[in-house]
């Protein structure tokens, strides 16, 4: 790992000293950072001297051939403009055997008569890096995926007019990407086309793509459908496992497109065939062979287009529906979804690649817009389940570069009202500031609440990581293990609920064995079943049973999915008063239970010295989650919580 590191490191200063030496910059500074990773991985010994030293002494003797004001023939490679400029790769013709050639371009977005191809596609793999030649024999390192697509796209006798982000953004420029990322969705709108690149053929890309096409078009019948062959469906859904599907550049670069085509090697298909291909997916429930993080995306494919020209969502809607998506930079997770997000949201982030906004106060300031916009705490209901380790996040602000996957927050529409009448909340911070771009990194956050219990116990649902891979099998023993182990999981939580003796006010606490029963198995399913809003009738009390007992039936079985999906990444809790609940699996005995103004749901705090909290995460507890306690939000033990 630590190779790979600095081996993509070291690509990283390749490609940002070539650039500088093609676009006139002034390259100094980068010696120092060529130098950095050349004597850490020299005294690491984990790379080849000969290796790394090799690649330095050519770059180093490209930079003294070049450094200074350089003018290129044939190109306009100097500094785009803040009014709207871009560059566009004019991709030489050639033969594929034949090196790539180009030349760089100035354009405006306010020009008439735009005429270019935008290229969607990953960056790859940084190791063993290609190359692509500008203007006048200067040579600039791409990926090998990246070659790989122009060397596709290349024709043979005319010149070709792309815009491809590693090639006409200046990498090592952070004010200039700063610019290009608040334009680039308006460089994808002004495409005549969208090339999506998934990448080179594979044994079975072939086959998959030309069924991709057949399934867009009526014919097949549902019984014809399923006559489908496994190979051919899993051909297919190997092609939506690959790199593409998963990064969240590609989110607006697709939704922006006027025309979009998909390419895998020398096959191409329209991007609709996906869409149509995602109707199909869950219409006859072929869920294990194309599970992939787009799949959300692709079923609102026209709302979601709908939604992208008005301009109307706020980007913290955003963020939440594309969790799963992945970045090579943390903030990216951020600026990436900016041109698909509401003008208050633009004006409230804005894209630094600078030293001066670190990850961590991206975060915070990011969550702090986000609860003023919503005015409530719902934003709190996201990105606390995983946070990586070296932010050093204040703990009520949410780690929104992380995967959420295993986790499925308390959100449904309409669903719970814990805080009654007191739906909204203007969130405070510490320090004061005006505006949210103003906070630092450990600013805390000031709520408005009260305690409603103590936890006494918690028993965490034992992990099963998500399988991922391509292997069907697997993938069903996967399931099959998260299946079993909930179950005997949900036995010992019986177990554990039914011997607890509740101590302090106990007034809330159960009393009855039907009662008693019920909270549990409504507990174990937040009350609520997979895509509903309402309480499930009491019929599901017999399909509990029938569950437990391992007896097969269409109750059984939603009962069964909707406790896997609710108890993952979570504790069963008792509370002081007897009362059962679901919180985050770090929950511990002595943590509060509170309800906030603007909370749907209450939340669990964790006490610190000097009268201040920690944020643990949001919490179901059965018996105050629509608003029968919320008098107490306006009683004498509302006071402000400080949250750090």
């Amino acid at each position: 790992m630590r190779q790979r590191l600095l081996s993509d490191s070291f690509f990283t200063i390749e490609c940002n000293l070539a650039y500088n030496v093609t676009s006139n910059a002034v390259v100094g500074l980068h010696y120092y950072d060529a130098l950095a990773v050349l004597s850490e991985s020299i005294l690491s010994d984990v790379i080849p001297v000969d290796c790394l030293l090799a690649r330095f002494l050519y770059l180093l003797s490209a930079m003294t051939l070049y450094t200074g004001v350089l003018a290129l023939s044939g190109a306009d490679s100097t500094p785009t403009a803040p009014n709207r400029e871009f560059r566009i790769l004019i991709l030489s013709a050639g033969k594929p055997s034949d090196d790539l050639h180009g030349g760089l371009v100035k354009a405006s977005l306010d020009d008439d008569g735009l005429d270019y191809t935008a290229l969607s596609y990953t960056w790859g793999d940084a190791t063993s890096p290609g190359s692509i030649v500008l203007n006048d024999g200067h040579t600039l390192p791409i990926t090998r995926n990246l070659e790989a697509a122009l060397r596709q796209f290349r024709l043979p006798t005319e010149p070709l007019r792309l815009w491809v982000d590693a090639i006409c953004i200046n990498q090592a420029d952070a004010e200039e990407k700063r610019s290009q990322v608040e334009i680039m969705r308006d460089i994808y709108v002004s495409a005549h086309h969208t090339w999506v690149w998934l990448g080179p053929p594979a044994a079975d890309s072939d086959e998959a793509i030309d069924m991709v096409q057949k399934l867009h078009y009526p014919g097949l019948s549902p019984a014809e459908l399923r006559q489908v062959n496994r190979e051919a469906w899993g051909g297919i859904g190997n092609l939506m496992r690959r790199s593409w599907w998963t990064r969240v550049w590609v989110i607006q670069e697709v939704l922006s497109a006027k025309q979009v085509q998909v390419w895998c090697g020398r096959k191409k298909v329209d991007f609709d065939c996906f869409v149509t291909l995602e109707q199909i997916r869950r219409e006859f429930a072929f869920y294990h062979l194309l599970m992939h993080p787009f799949d959300n995306i692709l079923f609102n494919w026209s709302l979601n287009q709908d939604t992208v020209k008005r301009g109307s969502a706020p980007l913290f809607e955003w963020i939440a529906d594309t969790h799963k998506f992945e970045s090579t930079l943390r903030r990216d997770r951020i600026y990436a979804l900016l041109g698909l997000s509401s003008a208050e949201s633009r004006n409230a982030i804005v894209p630094d690649y600078s030293t001066r906004t670190s990850d961590t106060l991206l975060s915070t300031q990011a969550t702090a817009h986000f609860l003023m916009q919503q005015k409530g705490l719902l934003p709190l209901q996201w990105g606390f389940y995983k946070k990586a380790d070296d932010l050093d996040l204040p703990s009520w602000v949410s780690d929104w570069s992380t995967s959420q996957a295993g986790y499925v927050p308390l959100v449904f529409e309409s669903a719970f009202g814990a805080c009654g009448r007191y739906t909204t909340t203007t969130p405070l911070f510490l320090p004061v500031v005006k505006h949210p771009s103003a906070l630092p990194e450990d600013a805390s956050l000031i709520l408005k609440g009260v305690i409603e219990s103590r936890i006494a116990t918690a028993h965490p649902m034992p992990e099963v990581p998500v399988y991922s891979g391509t292997d069907t099998d697997a993938d069903m023993r996967s399931r099959i293990l998260r299946r079993d182990l909930t179950r005997s999981t949900c036995r010992e939580w019986k177990q554990e609920f039914d011997s607890f003796t509740p101590s302090g006010d106990v007034s809330a606490a159960t009393v009855s064995a039907v009662t008693h029963r019920t909270a549990f198995w409504r507990t174990i399913i937040t009350d609520r079943l997979l895509d509903t809003t309402g309480p499930p009738g009491l019929e599901y009390g017999r399909h509990f049973e029938d569950w437990q007992a391992g007896i097969v039936s269409d109750g059984a079985t939603d009962f069964q999915n909707t406790a896997v999906s609710r108890c993952a990444g979570r504790s069963f809790i008792q509370c002081q008063d007897g009362r059962p609940g679901l919180a985050p699996k770090g929950a511990r005995a002595g943590d509060v239970v509170c309800l906030f103004h603007g909370g749907d749901v209450p939340f669990i705090l964790r006490p610190l010295d000097s009268g201040r909290y920690a944020f643990v995460g949001e919490a179901y507890i059965h018996g105050i989650m629509q608003g029968e306690h919320s008098f107490k939000l306006g009683g004498p033990d509302l006071r402000d919580f400080e949250i750090r």
